[in-house]
């Protein structure tokens, strides 16, 4: 395994995956969300975050990306692993319930300093709401996913459906 994407929809644990793996090989990790979010929650142009993105990959010849990278222009290459985490909707729910909730309740700090407000869950806008975007999101991002798996026949995929399957994963990563 060279560049390994973990990938799927909010809340699914993409982050502590790809820590986990990066901790493992030991290989940097890339957190998308930390390179495209900037203070106030302004977004980094797409070219200069493709090349951020770029140029920490040409700088390493093995990496861990977490994000949903599909229309970014992101793309595995040849050769690549594609974790994807594809778990039942309301596991995920539960999950980014709590992870919200905790970051409101004890005002974390993510990226560039931003923190997610009770604003923020409580909006009916899915592009400030993140439990809210995760559960629309869910389905669209499954199937997405999914077709850009099937039309990359170069690519190895671990698609992981259930608990039993990540704690498996991670065994596997382990023992490497």
């Amino acid at each position: 395994m060279n560049n390994i994407f973990v990938v799927g929809t909010s809340g699914s644990g993409k982050s502590t995956l790809a820590k986990f793996i990066a901790d493992e090989l030991a290989i940097p990790h890339i957190e998308m969300d930390a390179v495209l979010w900037l203070p106030n929650w302004q977004k980094r142009e797409p070219n200069e975050f493709k090349d951020i993105i770029d140029k920490e990959m040409a700088a390493n010849p093995r990496v861990v990306i977490d994000g949903n990278f599909l229309g970014k222009n992101i793309e595995p290459v040849a050769g690549d692993t594609l974790v994807l985490l594809d778990l039942p909707r309301l596991r995920v729910f539960s999950r980014i319930l709590r992870r919200s909730l905790r970051r409101v309740i004890f005002r974390e700090k993510l990226w560039s300093g931003n923190q997610e407000e009770w604003r923020f869950l409580l909006s009916r806008d899915p592009e400030l709401n993140p439990i809210l975007f995760s559960w629309i999101s869910h389905q669209q991002r499954r199937v997405r996913y999914s077709e850009y798996a099937s039309s990359r026949p170069d690519l190895k995929v671990i698609r992981i459906t259930n608990q039993a399957e990540l704690g498996n994963f991670r065994k596997a990563v382990s023992s490497l």
